[in-house]
């Protein structure tokens, strides 16, 4: 985010603490509608919505809070929220997610600094309908590309810091332009006074689509930015924000956490910037005579909703004149007639709860994202809330092979059918073209070209550091997001992304390979740009949903070892982790094209008081498979059901996986310390940790 930006930001915070401490006040005490100085803009906003069909006005509700609105509030909503999308920008110099809007059927609008200028935009994909159905499953998605070339208009970040780019072609999914609706620009006065609620729909942390609403207060403002409080986090730049009648008041674009003075105490507070959409339509306007021919019309068109174009219609046919086909391109017609079915997920500030409103979901639609997650929203520390992956790759060093000291550890090496079936790194991207090493933050990964996924990924663990992380409340140890990213230091093709967890959303979650929490150690910095490297592609496997609620073991191996006090002092509380996924062509279910690993293997080593340790345990995913997310229905207590763990020879892993971890690995192996598998077998079934041997 420019630094400009920053300091006028924060400046706005500080000379507007008093007023919006007011503000506060008449709000909590119920009399919110004397927080507007301009008696003509709150006489204006009042008459508005008595012509917008509140009879008796706003007064006839008990008090003067707005706690009731129309029933038809939440029908509205979703209608307008079709035209949310969820932004993916990933050209090769950044990549980030965030939110964005269609404000035409061929304009879309989000930041500038989430979308820097016309390049950025060719890099860019924008998903619609990444949401929730009634039912808690993903629904299908679709996504379009950005057309630059037709028409890119920025403002820089210290300025208005918005991005309008013309809709380019529908790249995946069946949802047409004119069934997405759209968020019309208005330079009207009446549509904002200060105290009243603004709600957001928004992608925050690049989670599922959600919408905070009611206890979002607008504090202040300025001639060309709204003061609001309300939930926003990463991902959530370029995000909408509306009044109750779902009229578009702001571009949200930033917020801090600040302590201001309540009482005796301080509380912290969540101040959220938007800029005003009047500000932005004269920008725009002003900007209109000096497009091109080709140009001015798309834009003309957008600022040609002054009366309030209409969103993706509610239950009804109706028709709008677009002459747009479902890629975005003119098809000469001048109407479209469509019916669309409603669905909204939302989440309402102050409460971790989720409500849906819907009538009823399309006929075979099949869901495509993945499954709601349960966490609470991470807290940014600050700033421009779009969230990043440092696209320097040459900053990372990847596995480190004399990490525990005294100790030599290479990469696993793969046998010679598995290493011609290594990706190669794209040239002039960095590290070994042949080699196919993808270096991130204390970890690395080698990728099958035939799987699309990961042969290995081998990690480095820093015992005291990872455990002070894993225990804090740093950022690295936020709840996980839903955003993942392309490496581009390999082609698109060679691995698994969003088109195939999307399609099989009903039955596979995106599972870590390398933990999040596993390399995120070190520098605050260094722990950073760790943890944003486990959300790569690259590092995902398809794991059946319910493979992280009872994979118990296979996930909590490493902290089990540092624990219990088995490490040597000399090894300064260091360990290596080598895991993947383990294909059997003779059992692996397959998804299209794809193969689906049946296991996953995890070996963990260590020094010892006696010398190197080394653990490997199988987690079997197979006994699942057969359970589709589609097939739980209403919400009720899920089955009893375990993913089952063995405790396995090293050398029947690299039996099982085509890898050689070397003669101290296989040496190091405690599984000869303890039960004796049976005769012929190499694997013992683990059903508490006390069994895995030390």
């Amino acid at each position: 985010m420019d630094t400009q930006a920053v300091t006028d930001f924060r400046a706005c915070v500080a000379d507007t603490a008093s007023e919006r401490q007011r503000v506060r006040e008449l709000v909590a005490c119920g009399q919110w509608r004397q927080a507007e100085p301009d008696r003509e803009r709150a006489r204006a906003y009042v008459l508005r919505q008595r012509n917008l069909g509140h009879p008796g006005g706003p007064e006839s509700i008990i008090g003067d809070t707005e706690d009731f609105l129309q029933a038809s509030f939440l029908e509205q909503g979703a209608a307008v929220a079709r035209a949310v999308a969820y932004v993916e920008v990933n050209n090769g110099q950044t990549s980030e997610v965030a939110t964005g809007f269609l404000i035409s059927p061929r304009l879309f609008l989000t930041n500038q600094h989430v979308i820097a200028d016309a390049a950025a935009a060719r890099g860019t994909r924008i998903t619609f309908l990444r949401e929730l159905d009634a039912r808690g499953v993903p629904r299908a998605t679709t996504s379009y590309l950005l057309a630059p070339e037709r028409l890119a208009l920025f403002s820089p970040a210290d300025q208005l810091d918005y991005a309008v780019i013309a809709l380019g072609e529908r790249q995946s999914g069946t949802a047409e332009v004119q069934a997405l609706g759209f968020c019309p620009l208005s330079d009207q006065p009446d549509k904002h006074v200060i105290g009243m609620a603004a709600n957001i729909i928004q992608h925050p942390s690049g989670w599922m689509k959600m919408v905070s609403l009611r206890n979002n207060t607008v504090t202040a403002r300025t001639e060309h930015t709204l003061l609001y409080e309300t939930d926003t986090e990463q991902g959530s730049s370029g995000s909408p924000v509306f009044n109750d009648d779902w009229q578009l008041v702001a571009l949200h674009h930033w917020g801090e956490h600040y302590r201001d003075a309540a009482g005796a105490g301080q509380t912290q507070r969540k101040v959220n910037e938007g800029i005003r959409i009047s500000a932005l339509y004269s920008d725009l306007l002003a900007r209109l005579p000096t497009l091109s021919d080709e140009a001015r019309p798309l834009l003309q068109e957008a600022l040609s909703y002054q009366g309030g174009a209409v969103p993706a219609a509610a239950r009804n046919d109706i028709t709008q004149e677009t002459g747009m086909n479902s890629s975005g391109k003119d098809n000469g017609t001048q109407a479209a007639t469509f019916t669309i079915p409603l669905e909204i997920t939302v989440k309402v500030a102050g409460s971790a709860a989720a409500a849906s409103a819907t009538t009823a979901p399309a006929a075979n639609t099949a869901a495509t994202l993945e499954p709601p997650r349960r966490l609470s929203p991470p807290r940014p520390s600050s700033g421009a809330e779009a969230l990043r992956i440092d696209p320097d790759y040459s900053n990372r060093s990847g596995y480190d092979a004399a990490f525990i000291p005294g100790v030599e550890l290479p990469l696993p090496q793969p046998d010679a059918r598995l290493a011609a079936q290594i990706v190669p790194l794209l040239s002039g991207t960095g590290g070994a073209a042949a080699d196919g090493e993808l270096r991130y933050e204390h970890f690395s990964i080698k990728l099958l070209k035939p799987r699309r996924m990961a042969a290995f990924t081998a990690t480095n663990i820093d015992g005291a550091q990872y455990l002070a992380v894993d225990r804090g409340s740093g950022q690295a140890n936020a709840a996980e997001g839903d955003a993942w990213f392309r490496d581009p230091r390999v082609a698109a093709a060679s691995v698994l992304e969003q088109d195939f967890y999307s399609a099989w959303s009903n039955y596979f979650d995106r599972g870590h390979l390398t933990r999040r929490s596993d390399p995120s150690w070190g520098t605050p910095e260094q722990a950073e740009r760790a943890n944003a490297d486990t959300f790569h592609f690259t590092n995902c496997s398809p794991q059946h949903f319910r493979f992280n609620q009872s994979a118990t073991y296979w996930q909590g191996l490493e902290r089990y070892v540092l624990e219990n006090g088995v490490l040597a002092s000399s090894s300064k509380g260091r360990l290596c982790v080598f895991q993947g996924p383990v294909f059997n062509d003779q059992i692996d279910l397959w998804a299209d094209q794809v193969q689906i690993p049946s296991s996953f293997f995890k070996i963990v080593v260590w020094k010892g008081k006696q010398g190197l340790k080394a653990v490997g345990l199988l987690a079997d995913q197979s006994a699942l498979l057969s359970e589709s997310r589609h097939s739980l229905g209403a919400p009720h207590d899920l089955p009893s059901v375990d993913v089952n763990h063995w405790r396995v020879a090293i050398p029947e892993l690299e039996r099982m996986t085509g890898l050689d971890f070397g003669a101290k690995v296989r040496a190091a192996d405690t599984i000869a310390q303890g039960k004796q598998p049976q005769v012929g077998e190499a694997r013992l079934r683990i059903t508490g940790f006390e069994q895995i041997q030390l």
